[in-house]
C-alpha cells in the first residue's frame, strides 16, 4: 500500500483498461497513483491449468491487433500470451433468419490473426505484475468515498479516512463509475431490454480457431476460440444476447436442455455441446458520456462508453482512449505542461470522442438491422452480406479498420 498521499496523475480503477494507463504514464515519468478496491495479490494469482470449462474465467476479451501493439508497448504482452490464448484466423458471421454469410480471414489480410482471445483475467494480472516493478503508487483493498476540488486541487476520499489529490484525476471505475456522477458527467443511455448470457462450453468439434457469430431477431450469438495450455481446440467462449424474457426462460433451463438450445442455436457449427459451465446473465445496456472531460478530470473505458458486446469491441475501446490519453500527456510533459492543462484534455475527448460515437452507432445499426424481420429488410441484409463477401478488397478494407490491423 502507498503512503503517498499527492500525485500527478491518480487512476481510479485497476482494470484492464486503467492498469494499462497507470503503468504508461509511470513509464512517461508522471508520479502516478492508482486505486484499486480489491486485493492486489489476489489479481497476481496465477489461474490454474485448464481441464475442464469451469477453468476458464467466464470473461474473456477480442483483443485487436491495435489493443495488442499497445500492450506489448507497455512489456506485457509476452506475459499475456506465455499463458494461454486464442490467436483466431477466420470469423464467420450469418444471418440465422437467411441465406446471407460472410467470412473474414487473416490471411486474405496477410496477417498472422485477426485478433487473439484472452480471458480478462491474464490480462489483469500481467498488467498487475508490470505494476509491482514500476513506480505507480499501488493503493488496493480501499474503495473510494467522495470527490472534492478546491480551486486548482482535486482528489478522492478513501473509506480508510485518507485523502488523496492530484493535477489530473482519471476515472477508468467503469460503466458505473461514482467519480463520474460526484463529478458531474452526465450521459445519454438507453436499456436494450435484453441480457447477454456468458459461459464456456466444450463441443465436439475443434472450433477451427474460428470466431462464429450467427445473428437473429432477438440477437447475436457468438461462440469465441479458447485453447488451453497442451492445444485443445474443443472449449468456446460464449456470449448470447437475448431479450430479457427469453434470457431468463434460457439461466432457468437445466444443463442439458440448454446446450440443447445452444447446439439449434449456433446452428451445429460445432457439433454437439457436450458440457456447459455455469452461466453468467448481465443487462445490456448503451451508455456515452456527453463530455469525457472536466477540470482536471478524464473519463477512459467503461466509465465513459459501454457499448452492446455483439461486435466484441468494448476493451479494444477501452485501449484506444489509453493510447490517445498517453499520446496526449506524453506531448504536454516534453513540452512542460502540466497534465490538467485544458487544452490537452480537450485534444483526448477530440480524438476519442467522434470515433467511439461512430463505432457505437455502427453497432447500434446492426442490432436495428438484424433486429427487424421484415420480409424485404431480411432480403436485403442477406442480399448485402453475400455481396460484400464477394468483393474482397472492400470487405478487407472494413475489417482492418475495425481490428486495427496495419
Amino acid at each position: 500500500m502507498s503512503e503517498q498521499t499527492y500525485f500527478d496523475i491518480l487512476v481510479v480503477g485497476g482494470g484492464m483498461v486503467g492498469s494499462a494507463l497507470a503503468l504508461g504514464l509511470s513509464r512517461q515519468g508522471w508520479s502516478v497513483g492508482l486505486v484499486e478496491a480489491s486485493d492486489c495479490n489476489a489479481l497476481l494469482q496465477a489461474p490454474g491449468k485448464a481441464s475442464g470449462v469451469e477453468d476458464f474465467d467466464p470473461r474473456v476479451s477480442a483483443i485487436s491487433a491495435a489493443s495488442q501493439r499497445l500492450l506489448d508497448q507497455l512489456g506485457v504482452w509476452a506475459d499475456i500470451t506465455a499463458g494461454r490464448h486464442c490467436p483466431y484466423q477466420t470469423m464467420t458471421v450469418w444471418d440465422g433468419d437467411g441465406t446471407g454469410r460472410i467470412q473474414f480471414e487473416a490471411a486474405e489480410l496477410r496477417a498472422p490473426a485477426l485478433g487473439t482471445i484472452i480471458e480478462n483475467r491474464r490480462i489483469v494480472r500481467a498488467l498487475f505484475s508490470a505494476l509491482s516493478d514500476s513506480d505507480v503508487g499501488l493503493i488496493d483493498g480501499v474503495k473510494v468515498t467522495g470527490w472534492w476540488q478546491q480551486q486548482n486541487k482535486r482528489g478522492i476520499h478513501l473509506e480508510d479516512g485518507r485523502t488523496l489529490s492530484a493535477q489530473l484525476v482519471v476515472a477508468a471505475d467503469g460503466a458505473h463509475s461514482r467519480l463520474r456522477q460526484w463529478v458531474g458527467l452526465p450521459t445519454r443511455e438507453w436499456d436494450y431490454d435484453q441480457q447477454a448470457i456468458v459461459c464456456t462450453v466444450r463441443t465436439t468439434q475443434s472450433h477451427r480457431f474460428t470466431a462464429w457469430q450467427r445473428f437473429s431477431p432477438t440477437g447475436p450469438l457468438a461462440f469465441l476460440p479458447l485453447s488451453t495450455e497442451t492445444g485443445d481446440e474443443h472449449f468456446c467462449s460464449i456470449v448470447w444476447s437475448q431479450d430479457t424474457e427469453e434470457a431468463r426462460r434460457l439461466m432457468a433451463l437445466d444443463d442439458g436442455a440448454f446446450r440443447t438450445e445452444l447446439e439449434n442455436a449456433i446452428e451445429r457449427e460445432l457439433g454437439a455441446v457436450e458440457v456447459v459451465s455455469r452461466r453468467h446473465a448481465f443487462p445490456l445496456r448503451q451508455r456515452h458520456a456527453k463530455d469525457y472531460i472536466a477540470s482536471g478530470f478524464a473519463l477512459v473505458g467503461d466509465a465513459a462508453h459501454t457499448i452492446h458486446p455483439l461486435a466484441g469491441q468494448g476493451a479494444n475501446l477501452g485501449y484506444g482512449d489509453v493510447r490517445a490519453l498517453l499520446g496526449e500527456l506524453l506531448r504536454a510533459r516534453q513540452a512542460g505542461i502540466n497534465p490538467d492543462n485544458d487544452r490537452v484534455l480537450a485534444r483526448y475527448q477530440r480524438r476519442r470522442k467522434g470515433e467511439n460515437l461512430a463505432m457505437m452507432a455502427a453497432m447500434e445499426g446492426f442490432k436495428q438491422l438484424f433486429g427487424r424481420d421484415e420480409l424485404t429488410v431480411r432480403w436485403l441484409r442477406n442480399t448485402g452480406m453475400r455481396w460484400l463477401n464477394q468483393l474482397g478488397p472492400i470487405k478487407n478494407r472494413i475489417a482492418a479498420e475495425a481490428m486495427g490491423l496495419d
